[in-house]
């Protein structure tokens, strides 16, 4: 009996964590970090940096082929966080949808993108780089 206990919590316990990473790992994943505009740097230079969950560390910088893909990035960042393209300018999205804040960095590991929302309410794309 013992036994068949020990492999039903052993069975949950791996898809619980099996779970966890495909979540963590997953396109919709933004994290989101509080940044004055005084320090983005568009030169190419990284400019902000961190340690992901996995023990992985990022880096954020300019680049050049990404500034063309910045209207994509944030096509894919208000998706992922529930809204729909109504009109050529307008967004909806459900009651519980995640919005995003102004003066603030959302990274995407799984897509090595990040976007700043400035105060003013533009946007800038950036690459994000991964090392472990």
């Amino acid at each position: 009996m013992k036994r068949y206990l020990f492999l039903l919590l052993f069975g949950i316990s791996t898809i619980c964590l099996n779970s966890c990473a495909a979540h963590y790992l997953s396109s919709s994943k933004w994290k989101q970090y509080e940044m004055p505009p005084s320090r983005i740097i568009r030169n190419g230079e990284v400019f902000f940096g961190g340690k992901l969950p996995d023990g992985s560390k990022f880096s954020v910088f300019a680049d050049e082929t990404i500034d063309n893909d910045a209207s994509y990035y944030y096509t894919m960042l208000m998706q992922d966080f529930g809204w729909s393209k109504k009109d050529e300018k307008t967004w909806t999205a459900p009651q519980d949808s995640r919005e995003y804040k102004l003066g603030h960095i959302y990274i995407n590991p799984s897509r090595q993108a990040a976007i700043y929302f400035y105060p003013n309410g533009n946007y800038l794309a950036f690459r994000v780089n991964i090392s472990n």
